[in-house]
């Protein structure tokens, strides 16, 4: 599927696959951590605490982790510049892993006076990715619109690291600021704008390519950034509900014209990871409603939770795990291609069982945690967290399926390209 150009363009299978296993084992403790206190879901208000650890567990250690992998991966086949400090790419991954899980254990423990430390090693890291980032779009040469959600996303993230300094340093020092707007702010940065924009932007060029589909029109997919970015800026300015019906009608546009341009595809089923994908589509939606009703005051008690619910393990959780089930066998399948053995199947590297069985269980999990909230049952929280554990296990097994099919075929690393330290 990769033409020989692209497949120089590469990184080493152990740079990206190291992002991807650190992001399903920070899912793991994510669910490990919502399960042991499920019961203070539905208390929760925004302080620090397990609540917020898993949260963050999540944003950073699962969504962040992945999306900087596969940005990585995937950003230099779109814009034709490879990717040549690996040297960073690798301290951006040993930042990131002791950093989150140190501000994620302060944070669970209630010592904001041990979260600095790691919140400035993941900020270091955020820094580090950026600048990687910078870089590969500056030089870019091919699909204006991916380059275009590339800029929106690397403004998002310094925008979003502004934020969070602020905020752990009013945890930390108790330095005066607009709690609410800041933290507003933060989230609408981090995930419809950091991780949102990015979505957005390689969905356009590696859903219609697994897909073996045309992408979207680029006036099309130009015209949703615009409106995503206007949306954005919106909501972090405090005009909530200008910014979710701006934000609705992006995402319904983003929907439809993936959908349209997934019609016109050249295969026939689209296989694993499609109905996650579609999945978190509606969620996405889902979620933009339930900020307008809240943003004009129609929402019922707790929305905040359910919103949450539906935007983080929601959308962005199940967008990511889709997509995951689709690229990791596909890039294991490219890197462990040999001319003695040939390319293995993609096939043979996607275990449906294990698939099918992660699918039901996150469902359940989502669907146990947002009546939970909406029923005020801690035993449905309990339920959808130890689903929720149970499919990130599952999942991490799938993970290791895959790395164990690279390594039986035979070396992931041609003569020419040895592998990384």
């Amino acid at each position: 599927m990769f033409p020989a150009a692209s497949r120089s363009r590469l990184l080493p299978m152990s740079l990206p696959f190291r992002y991807f296993g650190a992001a399903l084992v920070f899912q793991v403790a994510a669910w490990g951590v919502l399960l042991a206190n499920a019961g203070e879901l539905l208390v929760f208000s925004g302080g620090l605490g397990p609540v917020f650890a898993a949260l963050h567990l999540v944003t950073l250690g699962a969504l962040a982790m992945a999306a900087i992998g596969a940005s990585l991966q995937l950003l230099p086949v779109a814009t034709r510049q490879p990717v040549r400090a690996l040297g960073a790419v690798r301290l951006t991954w040993w930042l990131l892993v002791p950093g989150i899980a140190a501000f994620a254990a302060a944070a669970a423990a209630w010592r904001p006076d041990l979260m600095g430390p790691g919140a400035m090693a993941v900020v270091a890291a955020l820094c580090i990715y950026g600048v990687l980032l910078f870089r590969n779009l500056r030089a870019a040469r091919g699909m204006r619109v991916v380059v275009l959600h590339g800029w929106a996303a690397l403004g998002c993230l310094a925008a979003l690291a502004a934020s969070a300094l602020a905020l752990v340093a009013r945890y930390e020092h108790g330095i005066a600021l607009d709690y609410a707007a800041f933290r507003t702010a933060h989230l609408v940065l981090a995930t419809y704008g950091f991780m949102g924009l990015l979505a957005i932007g390689l969905s356009g060029f590696l859903l219609p390519m697994l897909a073996l589909a045309s992408p979207p029109p680029q006036r099309t997919a130009l015209t949703v950034l615009v409106i995503a970015v206007a949306a954005l800026a919106l909501a972090a300015l405090g005009h909530g509900a200008a910014g979710a019906l701006a934000g609705f009608a992006a995402a319904v546009a983003h929907v439809l014209s993936m959908e349209r341009a997934l019609r016109r595809r050249f295969r026939g089923p689209l296989g694993a990871g499609f109905p996650l994908i579609r999945m978190s589509w509606a969620l996405l939606v889902a979620s933009l409603v339930l900020a307008l009703l809240m943003s004009t005051g129609h929402a019922p008690a707790r929305s905040d939770l359910l919103f949450g619910v539906l935007l983080v393990p929601g959308w962005l959780l199940t967008f990511v795990l889709g997509v995951l089930q689709r690229i990791m066998p596909f890039l294991g399948s490219v890197h462990a291609s040999t001319s003695a053995r040939g390319t293995p199947l993609i096939s043979a590297m996607t275990p449906l069982g294990l698939l099918q069985a992660h699918g039901v269980l996150h469902v359940f999990a989502l669907a146990a945690l947002v009546l939970g909230i909406v029923l005020q049952r801690p035993s449905l929280l309990v339920a959808g967290a130890a689903a929720g554990l149970a499919g990130a296990l599952v999942f991490a097994a799938f993970f290791v399926h895959v790395v164990m099919k690279v390594r039986s075929h035979g070396n992931a690393y041609p003569p020419s390209q040895p592998a990384p330290a």
